[in-house]
C-alpha cells in the first residue's frame, strides 16, 4: 500500500467472532501495521468481537467504528446489510443476534447431518470444538471441509454442497432487508447494502432506500469494474454513500485482503452524518 493511500478506512472486516480467522485483537494489530486509520469489525450477526477490537484499537491509535453485518432474506435471495456506528448494547439488536445464534446452531446440525448422509463424514464434536456452537455458518463449515481435504477451495464447497441449490444447504428464518435496515437505524447506525452484485436484488433497492438505506458497496473484491460502475450509478440515482472494503476474513486459507478497497476518510464522515453521529 502506497503511503498516500495508508491514511484510509476499511469498514468491512471479519474476525473469529464470526467466520474470520483472526481474533479481533489480531485484526486490529494487522490493520495498524498497514497504516489503516479507521477500521470497523462487521462480523456476521454478532457484536461479540467489538469490545476486544475497540480496546485494541484505542491502544494502537486506530479509530474504531462499531459494526455488524446483518443477514436478511427476500424470496430466497440472501442480502447482507452492513451496520456502522451501531450501539452494540441496544437490546433489540442483541435479541436478534441471539435469535440468529440459536437458529444457526440448529441449521449447522442439519447441514452436518446432510453432509454425512452424502458420505462426507464430519465429526460434529470436533467442528464445534474448533468453531464454537454459536454464530456458526457456512463460512466456518467450508473452512473445516477444506482443512479435512474434502474440497480444495471454498468455491468448490459452495458449488458442490453448500450453495443455495446444494444438497447440504439448509435455510433459516431471516429478517427482511427492510426490517434489518430499520433495526440498524434504531440501534443508532447507518445501513449499507454489502456486495450487492452477489445478491441479484437490484430491484429491491428502491424499497431498501425507502426503509432508510444509507450506502451501497461500490468497491468490493467480488466486483469487476463494470459492476462497480453500475452500482456507482445506482448510488448517484438514490443519493447513497459509495462504500467499500476488503471483506477480509484473514489470510488463511485465502489471500490477504485487509486494506484492499479502502475508503477515503471523507466517505466515513458522510456515512457518520447519515447515522446522525457526531465526530
Amino acid at each position: 500500500m502506497k503511503n498516500a493511500e495508508r491514511r484510509m478506512a476499511d469498514l468491512h472486516v471479519h474476525s473469529s467472532a464470526s467466520d474470520g480467522c483472526d481474533a479481533p485483537r489480531r485484526v486490529i494489530e494487522r490493520a495498524a501495521a498497514l497504516g489503516i486509520a479507521v477500521i470497523s469489525l462487521t462480523d456476521h450477526d454478532t457484536v461479540a468481537g467489538l469490545a476486544e477490537g475497540r480496546t485494541e484499537a484505542a491502544r494502537r491509535g486506530v479509530t474504531f467504528i462499531d459494526g455488524i453485518e446483518l443477514s436478511a432474506m427476500h424470496e430466497g435471495r440472501l442480502i447482507h446489510l452492513l451496520g456502522h456506528f451501531i450501539g452494540p448494547d441496544y437490546s433489540p439488536l442483541l435479541a436478534q443476534t441471539a435469535r440468529y445464534g440459536n437458529l444457526r446452531k440448529d441449521r449447522m446440525d442439519k447441514m452436518i447431518a446432510k453432509l454425512c448422509a452424502l458420505g462426507i463424514a464430519i465429526d460434529a464434536a470436533d467442528f464445534y470444538a474448533r468453531y464454537g456452537e454459536r454464530n456458526v455458518g457456512r463460512g466456518q463449515l467450508s473452512s473445516y471441509l477444506m482443512e479435512k481435504k474434502f474440497f480444495p477451495t471454498k468455491e468448490g464447497v459452495f458449488a458442490s454442497v453448500l450453495g443455495p441449490e446444494g444438497p447440504a444447504y439448509v435455510s433459516f428464518d431471516m429478517l427482511t432487508p427492510e426490517a434489518a435496515i430499520r433495526l440498524i437505524a434504531e440501534a443508532g447506525g447507518a445501513a449499507t447494502f454489502a456486495h450487492p452484485n452477489l445478491s441479484g436484488a437490484d430491484d429491491l433497492i428502491p424499497a431498501m432506500v425507502e426503509a432508510g438505506l444509507a450506502g451501497i458497496e461500490t468497491g468490493h473484491p467480488s466486483q469487476v469494474e463494470s459492476s462497480r460502475a453500475h452500482y456507482r450509478a445506482i448510488a448517484l440515482r438514490h443519493d447513497l454513500v459509495e462504500m467499500g472494503g476488503s471483506d477480509c476474513h484473514g489470510a488463511v486459507p485465502g489471500p490477504e485482503r485487509l486494506g484492499e478497497h479502502c475508503l477515503p476518510l471523507g466517505r466515513v464522515e458522510a456515512l457518520r452524518a447519515r447515522a446522525g453521529v457526531s465526530a
